[in-house]
């Protein structure tokens, strides 16, 4: 779900709250000739209020026309970086993202964005962003998700939101940081006529609705809510907001609930909930703990007050920080990202917000040039022998092409493997190889055919009628191997 759509009648009475989901429609029945007024909500896309008229609207769309981008000179784009981070038994650390390739991503791949990986048990995630001028943040992720960044404002070199690219739970959360309650009874309508699942992580969207729950002072749906969910939820994803939920509730109902114990847990393993409204029930349980206090906060509640004076008005809790366990108000800025196999990408200005281009690594730069440089001027074409061939692969996405060069390294015995250029891989094959480089050009024949990735042989018309060429065209059905002239 994406958002919801208001439905007004003459008198400006809501007649119906219903949830607006990607790719479907809605019907709306109304008395022939009656017009009706549509407002649409939603975080991802602006829409704009549509008059229907029952009998007369067959088809209607609440967002607006897409408009040519204005010149770029008023405000000029950016560039940044996300690095991943990992919780596990109480320690953070960077993690590659290099098994995370912006081809790999579908549908026009250069506009999706990374997924944080699945769910790991005892494992909470978080992901960094920073680049330029601006103060890194640190944002808790739900895992599973393919995630995007936004500027929080029109300056593209200002600070950004790290969020779902496409999410319930998410669209929940942001109608109740934004007040919208009707918008969020009708999402959470929508989990509560689903199915119950049994065991598994709770999703993003099981925690919102708990929030909800909260948010609405209904006692009883919170106990149901958490009678709900698996029991063994004590680490890891999701159990810093079942806790705070639990916290909400035992403060409602004056049943015996250490507080204190659970902010030492939080503090000494260094998680948050991943939803900011949970950090803003901790926020209120530590003043209802310091109130009365005259001395200062115990040690181990230092990084929750920071924390709590550095986060964002996000709906996933988000705070500026050197890491997730170092959060500050005043972070370094114009630093490389933690770990070199991070992602960058470059902000440019459009007429809906911002543009999002993903590049490859600054490390895959790196390892590509330093390939070249090994390659040499006369690798594969000096020494041509009988039954050997040159395969020319070509791929518009450098880090895909770094990595599937990567994976023929681990996953074959062809030798050598070099880059003409960081779009080009050349493969020196021998009968032998057939098999193998098959097996592996027929598992991503999809890049081929989407015109991603083109293939040839090195030599054109003597290529071609090689038999290695020959039998390997053969064995690559559906996808076009020709010669290739230097």
């Amino acid at each position: 779900m994406i958002g919801v759509v208001e439905r007004f009648n003459s008198n400006a009475e809501i007649q119906e709250v219903f949830p607006l989901i990607a790719g479907a429609t809605h019907p709306v029945f109304m008395p022939r000739g009656e017009r009706h007024l549509l407002r649409g909500w939603s975080p991802y896309v602006d829409m704009q209020p549509t008059i229907i008229t029952g009998g007369r609207t067959p088809f209607v769309s609440l967002v607006p026309p897409a408009r040519p981008s204005r010149p770029s000179s008023r405000a000029p784009g950016s560039s940044g970086w996300i690095c991943l981070w990992q919780n596990a038994d109480g320690q953070w650390s960077p993690r590659s993202m290099a098994t995370d390739s912006p081809a790999t991503w579908p549908n026009e791949p250069e506009h999706r964005g990374p997924s944080t990986p699945p769910v790991t048990p005892n494992v909470v995630w978080s992901m960094q962003a920073g680049g330029a001028n601006r103060a890194p943040t640190c944002t808790l992720m739900p895992s599973r998700t393919e995630m995007t960044v936004i500027p929080l404002s029109r300056v593209m070199k200002g600070p950004l939101e790290v969020r779902p690219i496409a999410d319930s739970g998410y669209t929940l959360l942001e109608a109740l940081r934004t007040g919208r309650m009707h918008a969020a009874l009708a999402i959470q309508d929508v989990w509560q006529q689903a199915s119950a699942k049994t065991g598994g992580r709770p999703s993003l969207f099981d925690l919102a609705v708990g929030y909800t729950h909260c948010r609405r002072g209904d006692v009883q749906r919170v106990q149901q809510w958490l009678q709900y969910l698996p029991y063994d939820l004590s680490t890891g994803e999701g159990a810093s907001d079942i806790r705070a939920v639990a916290t909400w509730l035992a403060q409602r109902t004056q049943s015996r609930f250490d507080s204190r114990d659970l902010i030492d847990r939080l503090a000494e393993s260094r998680t948050l909930p991943m939803a900011a409204e949970g950090l803003h029930i901790l926020a209120g349980d530590v003043r209802r703990l310091t109130q009365d206090r005259r001395t200062e906060w115990p040690t181990s509640w230092r990084w929750l007050e920071h924390c709590l004076n550095s986060s964002a008005h996000t709906a996933l809790t988000t705070y500026t920080a050197d890491a997730p366990d170092h959060p500050t108000r005043a972070p370094r800025r114009r630093v490389p990202p933690p770990h070199e196999e991070s992602l960058h990408f470059k902000l440019a200005p459009a007429s809906d917000g911002a543009r999002i281009q993903w590049q490859p690594t600054h490390a895959l730069e790196q390892q590509m040039v330093a390939t070249q440089a090994w390659r040499g001027s006369d690798v594969l074409h000096t020494h041509r022998s009988t039954g050997t061939f040159t395969l020319i692969i070509r791929h518009r996405e450098p880090e895909w092409l770094w990595h599937f060069a990567r994976q023929l390294m681990t996953r074959t015995e062809v030798r050598p493997i070099v880059f003409r250029d960081i779009q080009t891989l050349e493969l020196r094959l021998t009968e032998r190889d057939l098999t193998d480089i098959s097996r592996e050009l027929n598992a991503v024949g999809d890049h081929v055919r989407n015109e991603w990735m083109t293939l040839s042989a090195s030599g054109a018309e003597e290529a071609m009628e090689d038999s290695a060429v020959s039998r390997l065209a053969d064995l690559l059905p559906g996808l076009h191997l020709t010669g290739d002239d230097e």
